[in-house]
């Protein structure tokens, strides 16, 4: 087996690509549409700052996901005793303390549904150019989001993590990942500037620019 080999990607080269690939497909969805991603994004934000407040919903839907995996393995017994057994051998990536796993399928999920609808021909240039703007924030949220998710989950994992060695294959790492926090006590100032702006957009999206509606 031969030696593993590893792709380098620089984080910042990553994060202009992204952030210009959104920027073009906000500018042909149009304002009203990123307003809409740029809401739900400032609320996965939040969540990063308070992860107490899906703490609950992730722990009950990390029990439900285990009592049915339980259920299946242990080949649809309704004894307690044999589902308890089960149910406690079963490990699940996330849980009410841990819930950056879920938290990072969530963002994917969002972002995927979010962008699956396309704007119209009726979308004027102003509303592209906000909605290109707005695309610019979000894909800039989308790669920060999912980076500090990853951070706090590898944070709230065990040592075992540390310890693991390199792969034998290929795999792919970013390099120059910033020490910095999305939200963090040395850069609120920027955080609340950048809210901010976007908050202005969004208003000037959901209220002066309305979709079109056709007749």
């Amino acid at each position: 087996m031969g030696a593993p080999f590893t792709i380098e990607i620089p984080y910042d080269q990553l994060l202009l690509l992204v952030m210009a690939l959104f920027m073009f497909v906000g500018a042909t969805r149009g304002a009203y549409r990123e307003a809409i991603t740029s809401i739900g994004l400032v609320v996965l934000l939040a969540v990063l700052v308070k992860p107490g407040l899906v703490a609950p919903i992730v722990g009950y839907l990390s029990s439900m996901v285990r009592l049915i995996i339980a259920f299946l393995r242990s080949h649809f017994s309704v004894n307690p005793e044999v589902l308890l057994s089960t149910y406690k051998n079963v490990a699940m990536p996330f849980d009410g303390e841990n819930p950056y796993p879920f938290l990072m399928v969530a963002l994917v999920g969002f972002v995927l549904l979010s962008y699956a609808s396309r704007g119209g021909k009726d979308i004027t240039a102003f509303s592209r150019i906000l909605g290109g703007l707005l695309g610019l924030f979000n894909g800039f949220m989308v790669v920060s989001l999912f980076k500090e998710y990853v951070v706090k989950y590898v944070e709230g994992r065990t040592g075992a993590v540390a310890v693991m060695g390199p792969g034998s294959g290929v795999s792919v790492a970013l390099r120059d990942l910033p020490s910095s926090r999305l939200v963090s006590p040395d850069n609120w100032q920027f955080t609340l500037a950048l809210l901010a702006i976007v908050g202005a957009l969004v208003v000037i999206s959901m209220v002066g620019l309305p979709p079109k509606k056709r007749g």
